[in-house]
């Protein structure tokens, strides 16, 4: 126990004295996690606020005047049918939605023989989507619904009083729409971008120990400290048990780093919604468990493999940046081409990330992240074996 205690002090003493690395180990992942969930949250927000939008109306028929109110009635869309102060044309309006002035704009010409929806060239493919297929599916429900209005004012004769007043009626008893979120609990835990982000970055936050872990041990080797040790009645288990030891405690660290960012100062600094984790304390310490043990090994296993500072820090950083993103770090996995979704099934990151999702959004327990966290304390133990295995070929003397 001496030895173990000793040889986690010597691990302690690097890791404090290294001030660049504990900036990286904690500073780093909290401030990237900080910008990505600010980006995400504030470009949410504006799509999700009203797109200024120039109304150009050459018709003035009963047509274009229902299509003007269902576009301010929408609430989509900010409707100017004035710019700069005057009436324009279809072609000055072109000029001015090409400065970026309004995302879009929306003509209707005499006798509402043409319907065109101009926009911004400046506008990602996306959000030009989600801007024009809206307008298109209004437009077409305006056609519609003025189409059967005129028909009814013909056959209908005096009877369109009554009529309207029963489709008036009918309309008024209609069930009003609601949004709900699947869960296996009483208690619903709405998703936010900061619920589905967080988790991510723990996981790349752990993984990211690679670099000062992997170093430590490349650096024991090159300047003999492996030798020195061997001379001591030291083994592998020793060594390694204590780096497993002193790391597991920085990544425990790490995870709480970012429980405080997510539940006081994302809500009460940065105005966002805090993060929620659900009620299940037991899940949450498994999940973390059995991430931070797959970090560790994977960092012991790099600085195992790697020959060189350079070797290690280049494909640490780069493993861990491309498993953050085929995991889900940066963008839900969902999104991404099938290809990457299949990939990423092998992933510890996605393991991890998937196992705070299912008990932060989802409500899970213990039994429910089991089978990914017995595949990363699997990861645990092959990396930890195949470094013991790579030593003693090497035959390194510790």
């Amino acid at each position: 126990m001496n030895k173990l205690f000793f040889s986690a002090k010597k691990e302690v003493l690097l890791i404090v004295r290294d001030v660049p690395g504990l900036l990286i180990l904690f500073l780093m992942p909290v401030l990237l996690m900080t910008v990505v969930i600010m980006a995400q949250e504030f470009t949410l927000r504006n799509e999700m606020g009203k797109t200024r939008l120039l109304f150009i109306d050459d018709s003035h028929t009963g047509f274009s005047n229902s299509l003007h109110k269902n576009l301010l009635s929408s609430g989509f869309f900010d409707t100017d049918t004035l710019a700069e102060g005057k009436a324009v044309t279809k072609r000055q309006a072109a000029a001015i939605i090409s400065t970026g002035k309004y995302s879009a704009g929306l003509y209707i010409g005499p006798g509402d023989s043409a319907i065109e929806i101009i926009s911004d060239p400046a506008l990602s493919g996306p959000y030009r989507s989600n801007l024009v297929t809206p307008l298109k599916y209004l437009v077409r429900g305006t056609q519609t619904s003025y189409m059967i209005e005129e028909m009814l004012a013909v056959s209908a004769g005096d009877m369109k009083p009554l009529i309207d007043k029963a489709i008036e009626e009918s309309t008024g008893k209609l069930p009003v729409v609601r949004e709900s979120f699947a869960g296996s609990e009483l208690r619903e835990i709405k998703p936010t971008a900061i619920q589905n982000i967080v988790p991510g970055f723990i996981l790349f936050a752990m993984f990211f120990i690679v670099i000062p872990l992997a170093a430590s041990i490349i650096s024991e080797k090159n300047e003999g400290a492996f030798q020195r040790l061997h001379t001591l009645p030291v083994g592998y288990g020793v060594i390694l048990g204590s780096k497993v030891l002193v790391y597991f405690i920085v990544c425990m660290i790490q995870f709480l780093l970012m429980m405080l960012v997510g539940l006081w100062i994302f809500p009460n600094l940065l105005q966002m919604p805090p993060l929620q984790v659900g009620n299940n304390g037991p899940a949450i310490l498994f999940a973390t468990t059995a991430s931070s043990l797959a970090a560790i090994g994977f960092g012991i296993l790099v600085g195992s493999a790697a020959g060189t500072m350079a070797q290690a820090s280049l494909f640490g950083s780069v493993m861990v940046v491309l498993l953050g993103v085929i995991s889900g770090t940066f963008l839900p996995v969902h999104v991404m081409p099938r290809a990457i979704q299949m990939i990423s099934v092998i992933s510890p990151m996605r393991w991890g990330i998937d196992n705070y999702l299912d008990v932060f959004i989802r409500g899970g327990g213990i039994i429910d992240i089991l089978p990914r966290s017995l595949l990363l304390f699997t990861f645990f133990i092959f990396a930890m074996i195949t470094s013991i295995y790579i030593f003693a070929v090497r035959k390194t003397k510790f």
